[in-house]
């Protein structure tokens, strides 16, 4: 099997990417997905399903160091089950490209997928946060790429548009650089992007270059915790409450958190990054919401959780 890796930090916009690029690699050469997430459930696998992609999900944590077993049964079991002539992998938004080579350079996984492509989503309207704030493992994202999306330029500014291709271009100056709106690409220029791809490693002997100072997890390298909580009692009259004093670190220093609550119409799909948030219908799907941050106060927000607020949980 032939692999495009896409990476991008958490709420750039992979997985609007996937839900696009797939069908549309799909129609050139057989494919398949597969999602690293590093919650205890995958919220990604609920999301992608919904638009009837079938994905084989490693959740728990990176997938160099506690999922490295498993990813070895997913490749094997979608080279045997599925025999696709491509295979999507979507890393944990928190993977470092450094890592994912040590894996991919092994003879294990190289006798089952070799690595042509990587596809980098770039949140135009963060990136100098995420950048100034999380390590080397954001910037090694864009140094790995053939294809840089600067994503959400419909809200950026001007200056944030020009800065985050220049920095992108200082960073990786071979790759191709693409603004974008949700993620919407010209399927010519993503073909173009992987036949790029392939031919910089076949010219570099086939091998995808590494730092050998790997940082054997990198949700702790990078200094933050995870909670996997039960939504189910959040009042759905009080989620707005709840998701925006999520967002603006009530509960603690929360960088990203996605996940699923009530609503009036039966359930809805809440995602936080960097202080930003959204809620939007979904459908059916499990409770839970899942959080990565840094000084999380669970005990805060699980009482939080039965009432909407900070404020109606020490008052009730």
């Amino acid at each position: 099997m032939r692999a495009t890796i896409v990476y991008g930090f958490l709420g750039a916009g992979k997985t609007t990417l996937l839900r696009s690029l797939v069908p549309r690699l799909a129609s050139v050469e057989s494919t398949a997905l597969l999602v690293n997430e590093f919650g205890i459930e995958g919220v990604d696998q609920v999301v992608l399903a919904s638009n009837d992609l079938t994905v084989r999900q490693l959740v728990g944590g990176c997938v160099c160091c506690e999922v490295r077993g498993d990813l070895m049964v997913a490749l094997e079991e979608i080279a045997r089950v599925v025999g696709p002539e491509r295979l999507v992998i979507e890393p944990t938004g928190l993977a470092s490209p450094d890592t994912l080579a040590h894996v991919f350079a092994s003879p294990s996984v190289r006798s089952i997928v070799a690595v042509d492509s990587v596809i980098t989503v770039l949140d135009a309207t963060r990136y100098a946060l995420v950048r100034d704030h999380l390590g080397d493992f954001f910037p090694n994202q864009v140094r790995h790429a053939d294809l840089v999306l600067v994503n959400k330029t419909d809200a950026a500014s001007d200056a944030q548009r020009r800065d985050a291709r220049a920095w992108a271009r200082s960073l990786n100056p071979g790759a191709a650089i693409v603004d974008s709106e949700y993620c919407n690409v010209d399927s010519d220029l993503l073909l173009a992007a992987i036949r790029q791809g392939r031919a910089r490693r076949a010219g570099a002997g086939g091998d995808v270059d590494f730092d050998s100072r790997v940082p054997h997890d990198d949700l702790a390298a990078s200094g933050l915790e995870r909670l996997v909580l039960d939504t189910g009692a959040l009042p759905a009259e009080r989620v707005d409450t709840f998701v925006g004093d999520l967002a603006a670190g009530v509960y603690g220093d929360v960088v990203r958190a996605k996940g699923f609550v009530p609503d009036a119409a039966g359930c809805a799909l809440v995602d936080v990054v960097l202080g930003a948030w959204e809620v939007r219908e979904f459908g059916p799907a499990p409770l839970y919401i899942d959080v990565i941050g840094r000084n999380l106060d669970t005990n805060e927000m699980e009482l939080a959780l039965t009432h909407g607020s900070k404020e109606l949980a020490r008052t009730a």
